[in-house]
């Protein structure tokens, strides 16, 4: 341990908001340093058929704004529901359902119908509204769809700046073209001589997060690839690890805690079939990667983790998520099936928040 982590472990836990940002959900959980604050756990469903992270940062703006709901509208709400009207173009809910509309908020191109707790209850997602309106500093992990990854070899360009960063952007124009020069391109620090990781997100996509972290009070403590998140949340010390997202899988090979080979592929909803055939495929044009015998999968689709658990083989197990547990799948995809035929309004995007409780995880 260095004497900046014993430093810090004398330091009082510091209280986060970990957003998890991906094209059609969005997943939020309190940590107390790094530990997940029971409850807290909380995930958001949206319709964004095109991927568009402008469509995320307009749902995560909706997310945020929440506190901010003036009792007005909420008195107004609920008064609607117990006279069993409701609200023209809003969803129908039951006096029994735990989201009533509460609020609106104004997104760049279009209105986002926001639907949150009830205000006078107490359920499992207070402590993440509570941190909501504390402007809890947000950590931010970014859908491998807004992240391009490479392994780029070593070079002493990567030295000193500015000869790292074009050696970084030229070796992701490499794979991904000329899209690259409107990328901000960032690495892990590896060893002297070590290939590196590196990373390209969209530059208006980064800056669009730090100005809504700006607009909602408080700041973004931390702007990563999902990536980044899970593996340092792996428990065990596995020697891969898989990230399964809806329509993409993310493998990576680990050593000494390091990524030291990774590839990312579109993938179906059967990805626990998909799974093993991908890591073949791979092992065989990496020899290397053969001798593997213990491959964590995190589970960030949607889907609940208790329904594959069984199917995966023996040379996978299922990991826990770094953004805990977030409630009922079933509830999240009815919400999009709804948003289809046409119950929510067509000019916006349908937005529901389905909480639950999740696990402590050691730090």
């Amino acid at each position: 341990m260095s004497l900046i982590e014993r430093l810090a472990g004398l330091l009082p836990a510091r209280r986060t908001l970990h957003v998890h940002l991906a094209p059609q959900q969005l997943l939020a959980v309190v940590r107390q340093g790094g530990r997940i604050v029971e409850g807290s756990a909380m995930r958001v469903v949206y319709a964004n058929p095109a991927g568009q992270w402008q469509a995320a940062i307009a749902a995560l703006r909706a997310f945020l704004a929440q506190p901010e709901a003036p009792n007005a509208v909420i008195a107004q709400r609920q008064t609607s529901a117990k006279a069993g009207t409701h609200t023209p173009h809003q969803p129908r809910q039951s006096m029994d359902s735990p989201v009533p509309v509460v609020s609106q908020a104004q997104s760049d191109a279009q209105r986002i119908p926001c639907y949150t707790l009830r205000g006078n209850d107490r359920p499992a997602g207070a402590v993440l509204r509570d941190s909501l309106a504390a402007r809890t500093p947000l950590s931010i992990s970014l859908s491998g769809r807004w992240c391009q990854l490479v392994l780029a070899p070593w070079s002493d360009a990567l030295l000193a700046e500015p000869g790292a960063s074009r050696f970084l952007h030229m070796q992701l124009s490499a794979v991904y073209g000329d899209a690259a020069g409107n990328w901000t391109v960032s690495s892990d620090d590896a060893s002297y001589g070590q290939p590196r990781v590196a990373c390209g997100i969209a530059t208006g996509l980064l800056d669009a997060l730090h100005t809504l972290a700006a607009e909602h009070g408080t700041r973004c403590a931390a702007i990563e690839p999902s990536v980044s998140a899970v593996c340092r949340s792996l428990t065990g010390k596995p020697a891969a690890f898989a990230i399964i997202e809806q329509g993409r899988m993310t493998l990576a090979a680990l050593a000494g805690g390091r990524i030291t080979a990774i590839q990312s592929q579109p993938c179906g909803a059967a990805w626990h079939a998909e799974l093993p055939q991908s890591w073949q495929r791979w092992s065989l044009r990496a020899p290397e990667l053969a001798a593997i015998g213990d491959i964590a999968v995190v589970d960030l689709s949607g889907q609940s983790g208790g329904t594959v658990a069984g199917r995966l083989p023996g040379l996978f197990r299922l990991a826990d998520s770094p953004f805990g547990s977030a409630g009922s799948t079933e509830a999240a995809a009815q919400t999009l099936a709804d948003a289809a035929q046409g119950s929510a309004p067509a000019s916006g995007l349908p937005l529901s928040i389905v909480g639950g409780t999740s696990k402590r995880e050691a730090a």
